[in-house]
């Protein structure tokens, strides 16, 4: 698809309905993310977030899907190499505000991803602001203007070096996307990354219109489901303290006969 120019189209999902809405609504790739923790756990960040309830939701999800792929999101690059068989257990990526930190964080994190791809496992590498790492590098990870560079060349060496099959971009301004997306031979995939990137991704419930708090600048609404859902359930509501609901079509009857010996007893 990169190589034609089709653009690629992600989707968040963590459930077997939403995965089977997504694959017949023809979505290329399903993303069984940890944005779960935010959006279906009511946690307040990503970062509790464990493989083991990722690895629980990607079985849901895969049930429903015809064919397409979905990926579980990793998280610890020690439970990375753990799950990936590795024995080397010295490769969790150390993190901090420095550049210094950063260079290493980044060399930690591609010796991990290499032996995942050695393991025979598909990896899809992630620029920019990672959510678990928001609150210690900043969110401005890759906007200053003096780094765009370090941004394209930091997911070049991410995927020629590691073997990823992609790269997400998130965050980053498009200036940097721009020239990741052209510099790199495997797709990128967008978020907050502007409309260079060889494809996009949304959360479900974002783009969708029913998780809570205030939706990032990047996310477009294409409806308001968790409207309609308030409204709906305010209607059962009603009809129920009414009495309106269940009627006589929603009951199940006994033949005559059956009832009439169900009356004698």
């Amino acid at each position: 698809m990169k190589r034609r120019g089709d653009k690629i189209v992600m989707i968040t999902a963590y459930d077997a309905p939403s995965g089977r809405l997504a694959d017949a609504a023809g979505v290329d790739l399903i993303l069984v993310g940890d944005s779960s923790g935010m959006v279906m756990h009511g946690r307040e960040s990503t970062v509790p977030v464990s493989l083991e309830e990722i690895l629980f939701m990607t079985q849901w999800v895969t049930r429903a899907r015809s064919g397409r792929s979905s990926w579980p999101t990793c998280r610890s690059a020690r439970t990375r190499l753990e799950r990936a068989g590795d024995r080397e257990r010295g490769a969790a990526g150390e993190r901090g505000r420095s550049r210094r930190g950063e260079a290493r964080a980044e060399r930690h994190v591609g010796r991990t991803g290499e032996a995942i791809v050695d393991a025979g496992i598909p990896v899809m590498g992630h620029i920019g602001l990672t959510p678990q790492t928001a609150t210690v590098l900043g969110a401005s990870r890759h906007r200053d203007a003096r780094r765009p560079r370090e941004g394209a060349d930091s997911g070049r060496a991410r995927a020629a070096g590691c073997g990823c099959f992609a790269i997400v971009l998130e965050a980053v301004p498009e200036a940097v996307a721009r020239a990741a997306t052209k510099a790199l031979a495997v797709p990128t995939i967008g978020i907050g990354a502007g409309a260079a990137t060889d494809g996009q991704v949304l959360v479900w419930h974002d783009m969708l219109g029913y998780s809570e708090g205030h939706a990032p600048r990047f996310v477009k609404r294409y409806a308001e489901i968790g409207d309609a859902i308030v409204d709906a359930l305010g209607r059962y509501a009603d009809d129920v303290r009414s009495g309106a609901f269940p009627e006589a079509q929603h009951t199940y009857a006994m033949p005559e006969e059956e009832l009439k010996t169900f009356e004698r007893r």
